[in-house]
């Protein structure tokens, strides 16, 4: 419904004026593009003399005109087929592949190691993956590889030879196409026993400096937005109150009945939608590139957030599973495993993460998206031009839309998950077990000696003395206490503590499972 308001002078052309005199040459019009078309007759001008109101809840032209006696706004529901269909379309097959995958992996071998019990499994179930004398190295630390290089008249010249340690080819550094590097040469790599306490944030190298500058960008804007509204906020306070006491401004008679709280929320928003924000822009008529901007501006930050979110359910996964790998190394437990089943294996959680975790995870990530997607969106109004009855045109705007209360609860939320992240990458573990942080050679080099997986579990610790060093890794033995500052590397199989390597599964029990693992480029 649209109710058309009229200043006393100007009153004489109320319902004397069509759309065909509009057009016509008597008539002075702007249609300037960054400007509403204004028309005037006389002095009568649209927009100044003459006002339209489409809603009880909203004048766009100040607190000056009455709104009593409208009727409520009806609005209808525009749907885009084409933008649906595609949305549709790609779920259906998002939904058709999820499915194929999960019913084409059942009663099939698996391949996948999801955890670090997988890997253990898996190097246990096929030894040629074991990574031996390398039982205290931790990850991303240094490892011995063995280089064989192939002299070619190139650069190989009389009197240079290859090195003979296999640590490096001593020359030809550039040329890698003549290089066979084996990055599980069974090396000697002795390390000391020392409690290194390294935390987090020197094991995640890239992933945690993009995370936390996102984070950081994240929270600092947010901060600035929030901040600049609330001094607009409280500068719209202080005006309401100056035009509303003691003696009322004329104009403002009707906004100060009304009450603060009323004027303020359809200022600066609530919480956003339809209903209760605030209008912050408008974008171009009937323009493609409005729909961009549109579809951009609504979606621009929950998909910042999705990216963000990501990052920190990987370092949480990394984590958690470091905390699981050091727990091994003062209790007896049984591993978590997918690809295996049996008495010594525990399915505690299908996830990466345990439930206490994720799912307030899950609910706080809900959250910030609906809370984002509110602070800052779109409202698209639709309206025809019926001049041409038989052709009515159709006419698309779109207005750009904050809540003020959406924006403030965004940034508090996005402080405290920055300062939980800063928190959660100073997380270290102190102990003799190496730093695995998800790396695969590190649990490959903990199992040269394991050989079973009995109901107990399994533990880390001192597996002895060899000719030249200690040893120490999973067993399914008692283990004894690592020895301070002793040189720790590896037992040959020569010496008789790995003769013979038998099937977990068999050992564990019945096995519902079995796994073939073929032996890749083992953790490069």
């Amino acid at each position: 419904m649209v109710i058309i308001n009229y200043t006393e002078p100007c009153a004489q052309y109320k319902e004397t004026t069509t759309v065909q005199d509009l057009r016509g040459k008597e008539v002075n019009r702007d249609f300037s593009r960054d400007r509403p078309i204004l028309f005037s007759i006389d002095d009568c001008g649209y927009g100044r003399d003459v006002t339209c109101e489409t809603s009880p809840n909203f004048n766009s032209y100040g607190p000056g005109y009455s709104n009593e006696g409208v009727g409520k706004e009806k609005c209808r529901l525009s749907v885009r087929m084409s933008a649906a269909l595609i949305l549709a379309g790609c779920l259906i097959v998002k939904a058709v592949y999820m499915l194929t995958v999960v019913l084409r992996g059942r009663k099939k071998i698996k391949t996948k190691c999801l955890t670090f019990g997988d890997v253990i499994a898996a190097s246990v179930l096929d030894p040629s993956l074991q990574i031996k004398n390398e039982c205290m190295v931790s990850a991303f630390d240094g490892h011995r590889h063995l280089v064989q290089h192939t002299c070619h008249p190139k650069h190989c010249r009389p009197g240079i030879e290859p090195s003979a340690t296999g640590d490096g080819i001593g020359h030809c550094q550039k040329c890698k196409k003549f290089n066979n590097i084996n990055y599980a040469g069974d090396l000697l790599h002795p390390s000391i026993a020392i409690k290194y306490k390294k935390s987090l944030i020197r094991n995640l190298g890239g992933n945690a400096v993009a995370q936390m500058g996102l984070l950081t960008l994240s929270s600092c804007t947010l901060s600035g937005i929030s901040l600049m509204l609330a001094v607009s906020v409280g500068a719209a306070a202080q005006d309401y109150q100056y035009q509303c006491s003691p003696e009322i401004t004329p104009d403002w008679v009707e906004t100060c009945k009304k009450g603060q709280s009323h004027y303020l929320k359809y200022a600066f928003g609530y919480f956003g939608g339809f209903d209760t924000a605030a209008s912050l822009g408008r974008l171009r008529m009937n323009s493609v590139n409005s729909e961009i901007a549109a579809f951009a501006i609504s979606n621009g930050a929950q998909l910042l957030y999705s990216i963000i979110y990501l990052l920190l359910i990987y370092n949480c996964t990394l984590i958690t599973m470091e905390h699981d790998w050091g727990r091994l190394e003062r209790v007896r437990d049984r591993l978590r495993c997918t690809l295996v089943e049996g008495e010594g294996f525990k399915q505690s959680y299908l996830l990466q993460l345990p439930k206490s975790f994720l799912y307030p995870m899950m609910v706080f990530s809900s959250l910030m998206h609906w809370l984002l997607g509110q602070s800052i969106s779109t409202k698209e109004t639709i309206w025809s031009d019926y001049t041409d009855r038989s052709n009515p045109v159709e006419f698309s705007r779109y207005d750009i839309v904050y809540g003020a209360y959406s924006i403030w609860l965004s940034t508090i939320l996005m402080l405290a998950q920055t300062g939980i992240c800063w928190w959660a990458f100073t997380y270290s573990r102190e102990g003799f077990m190496p730093q695995m942080y998800g790396s695969i050679r590190a649990c490959c080099a903990a199992t040269t000696q394991l050989t079973k997986f009995p109901k107990a579990g399994i533990q880390w610790g001192d597996l002895g003395e060899g000719k030249q060093f200690r040893h120490a890794g999973f067993s399914s033995e008692e283990v004894a206490d690592i020895v301070p500052a002793e040189l720790y590397c590896g037992i040959d199989s020569e010496e008789g503590h790995l003769e013979k390597t038998r099937n977990p599964a068999e050992e564990s029990g019945d096995s519902k499972r079995r796994t073939i693992i073929h032996n890749p480029d083992k953790d490069k």
